[in-house]
């Protein structure tokens, strides 16, 4: 995405309120949470400790799967430019800004292109779809990071600075350990994905709510 295609979008959006947003970013965690339960559900030979969520875009009712990843690159747009318009715009918070669109575009990779199961990767596919985990996980983090930081220094914000605070340091925690837990071959991937997906919703959920309110930045 140029420039100038973000700034126009970004006008565009802006006429949009915090509310709307807001709502945007909890209910496609709702969304994915419930699509993720229904696949649980109906392939339960798959181990939800060991296989990762995006295997299950192969099975029989993949396409719902599949719809998770473009509902959540919706739902951190709205994170995005909810909190873009509603903190006051220092160098860190277009930062911030800039790399949830950088994580919108990995789900949306990811969401677009399907990974192979088992390992190892056999196909184009499957490597654009990891590529897109490594734009959007790592992304994520230090967007959660940035606005929870400036959170501390905004008078609506503040009351929830700490809480936010607290989770993205816990979703950082949750990706260095899915790291640690692929460089040792634990077999967990699947829970340290579950417990990292989990901490970055209850964030965004957390944001959601107060971009009911928040009134924009002057």
């Amino acid at each position: 995405m140029t420039t100038s295609s973000a700034r126009s979008l970004e006008g565009k959006v802006s006429a949009i309120s915090g509310r709307t947003l807001g709502r945007l970013a909890i209910a496609s965690v709702v969304y994915y949470v419930l699509a993720v339960l229904a696949m649980h559900l109906v392939q339960p030979e798959l181990d939800p400790l060991a296989v990762p969520m995006s295997v299950y875009v192969l099975g029989a009712y993949g396409s719902v799967m599949t719809t998770t990843f473009f509902v959540l690159c919706a739902g951190i747009l709205g994170v995005g430019f909810g909190l873009i318009q509603t903190l006051p715009r220092t160098g860190a918070i277009k930062v911030a800004f800039w790399v949830t669109l950088i994580a919108s575009a990995g789900f949306l990779i990811a969401g677009v292109f399907p990974t192979d199961w088992p390992p190892p990767m056999r196909s184009t596919s499957s490597q654009l779809h990891v590529l897109g985990g490594l734009l959007a996980f790592p992304s994520m983090i230090i967007a959660t990071c940035l606005f929870s930081l400036k959170f501390r220094r905004d008078g609506y914000w503040r009351r929830v600075s700490g809480i936010a605070l607290t989770l993205s340091a816990c979703v950082f925690a949750a990706y260095i350990m899915g790291i640690f837990f692929v460089a040792a071959q634990f077999g967990f991937i699947g829970l340290v994905q579950r417990l990292f997906l989990a901490l970055l919703f209850a964030w965004m959920i957390l944001v959601g709510l107060h971009l009911n309110r928040a009134p924009r930045a002057m």
